[in-house]
């Protein structure tokens, strides 16, 4: 089983941010990558058998510190990674700006992926509201740096089977959550990192376990939720 690990910002300026990670560790965590498993580019795992082993690098949202903090070490291990990128946060503070996103497009360790275009919740939008999302941030990010954009990670990690339908409809070879959805071509599951990993838990998360066991806790969690009032959600409608 494939390991489609999800960093965000590499950074030490506020450990109370579950999501960030500092250099020192994200560095012991791609030293113990590179000694024990066969890190991939994302799109080679669409193409691996599935009984291999691989794991894949992503990146969510387009920190600047993925290009300062994160790629440096990368190539210190020549280890790919896939940056997916909210289009419409692109020169925003703390963020990549259109010059460092191209300069990252062009790295040969560097694929780039559209994580929507305002970052939203997409199983909150309308099917046309939607689509925009999925559309236009792919067209802005295609633009920017000259190169074809065909894979997505859904903010929040949040889909639905009508959402993962409307991905390929929009243009996307493959789209990837977190554990939501199906796990098939437009859902495909991830591992979700943070300041809670130390090498343990990483080791355990790396290596397939997350995706047998917790991702399947969240999923049965969800199942036994009560199910929203038609007034506080939207039906989406692709016909």
């Amino acid at each position: 089983m494939h390991s489609v690990l999800v960093y965000h910002t590499i950074n030490r300026s506020d450990q109370s941010c579950p999501e960030m990670i500092s250099p020192e560790r994200f560095e012991q965590q791609l030293s113990w990558l590179a000694r024990n498993r066969k890190v991939v580019s994302l799109s080679e795992t669409l193409m691996r058998n599935s009984k291999e082993s691989l794991v894949a690098i992503t990146f969510d949202d387009g920190y600047r510190d993925n290009l300062t903090t994160a790629l440096p070490l990368l190539e210190k291990y020549q280890l790919p990674m896939t940056l997916f990128v909210v289009a419409g946060f692109v020169g925003r503070e703390n963020y990549l700006s259109e010059d460092e996103l191209r300069e990252m497009a062009r790295h040969p360790l560097v694929t780039i992926g559209s994580h929507g275009l305002w970052h939203r919740h997409f199983t909150n939008l309308s099917a046309k509201d939607a689509r925009l999302e999925l559309i236009e941030s792919r067209r802005r990010l295609r633009n920017l740096i000259n190169d074809q954009v065909d894979l997505l990670a859904w903010p929040y990690g949040e889909c639905n089977p009508e959402l993962e339908t409307l991905s390929g409809q929009c243009g996307y070879r493959a789209s990837w959550s977190v554990w939501k959805g199906s796990n098939g071509a437009h859902s495909r599951w991830r591992v979700p990192l943070g300041s809670r990993d130390n090498l343990l838990r990483f080791i355990a998360k790396a290596s397939g376990v997350y995706a047998l066991t917790e991702a399947k806790w969240h999923r049965l969690k969800n199942a036994r939720l009560p199910k929203a009032s038609p007034a506080s959600t939207q039906t989406l409608s692709y016909e």
